[in-house]
């Protein structure tokens, strides 16, 4: 599991829309505690499953649902074809 990064996150802008409302992507088995109840009660944090594989996007914008990589690379997913 990662660290919770809000500053990264504040630094993200949707590739889709251009807002800076977006919600960092965390994946694995997360430790439940007070502050991640509080970044996920702020949409800061989203939850995005167990699995965790390359190329998965790491920000969804909470104004128009795009999930990407901050780093501008495309979303890659195993057996995607596109």
């Amino acid at each position: 599991m990662g660290t919770l990064n809000t500053a990264e996150t504040r630094r993200a802008i949707c590739q889709r829309c251009g807002s800076s409302d977006v919600a960092w992507i965390l994946r694995g088995y997360p430790a439940m505690d007070e502050k991640l109840q509080a970044e996920l009660r702020a949409h800061r944090v989203t939850l995005g499953g167990c699995i965790v594989r390359e190329g998965q996007p790491d920000h969804r914008c909470n104004t128009c649902g795009l999930a990407f990589r901050a780093d501008g690379r495309p979303v890659r997913i195993p057996g995607d074809d596109r």
